[in-house]
């Protein structure tokens, strides 16, 4: 790639929804490293001088369990400095054998970007991230509002225990929600955000 910013959401088109496994292949070929490496909830590719290969192998049974995708690129975040890019997607995915409407699942990709001596940019390593509740649309979208709810229960729990914990003296805040420390003078935050720009 020349222009990351500009040319990466067809790149990520065409590698999950490509209109021909030839297609595919070309595109795995074209824009990631022989060495490439993948990291996903349920798969990783350790960096190999192989690995690209098996990667394209993911690549290729994903579109077997799903052979009808729909893939959008909400947002884009190019870090030039470091060869990093963040991706916000939206997919649409549907095991062949679930009898059930795809729901839209989202992730976070983060790319890691490599220049080569021909001056263009490469995928050196891919890594997804999903949300659990956004995993399940993936393999069952029905149990996704049972996640959900779950997921919000165990925040409530979260909250609950931390007060349960405040109670028996654990962890609990000397100062009140309404205190006014802040005219006092500075905080503890403060004096540690201090001395930690001064050793940095």
């Amino acid at each position: 790639m020349e222009n990351p910013q500009e040319e990466i959401r067809g790149v990520i088109v065409q590698l999950t929804s490509a209109s021909s496994p030839d297609l595919q292949r070309r595109t795995v070929e074209r824009y990631m490293t022989p060495d490439v490496a993948f990291r996903h909830p349920v798969c990783a590719v350790e960096s190999g001088p192989t690995s690209r290969k098996t990667v394209l192998g993911i690549y290729q049974w994903y579109r077997v369990l799903s052979p009808h995708i729909e893939v959008q690129v909400n947002s884009v975040v190019w870090d030039s400095e470091h060869g990093y890019m963040f991706l916000d997607i939206q997919q649409w995915f549907k095991l062949f054998f679930v009898p059930v409407r795809p729901k839209p699942s989202r992730l976070c990709t983060r790319l890691t970007l490599r220049k080569e001596d021909d001056g263009l940019y490469y995928i050196s390593m891919q890594e997804d991230f999903y949300h659990p509740d956004d995993f399940m649309a993936l393999l069952l979208p029905p149990l996704v509002p049972f996640i959900h709810m779950v997921l919000l229960i165990a925040g409530l729990a979260s909250s609950l225990n931390a007060s349960f914990a405040h109670f028996f003296g654990f962890w609990r805040p000397i100062e009140s929600n309404g205190s006014n420390s802040h005219l006092d003078g500075p905080s503890e935050e403060e004096d540690l955000y201090h001395d930690f720009n001064k050793h940095h």
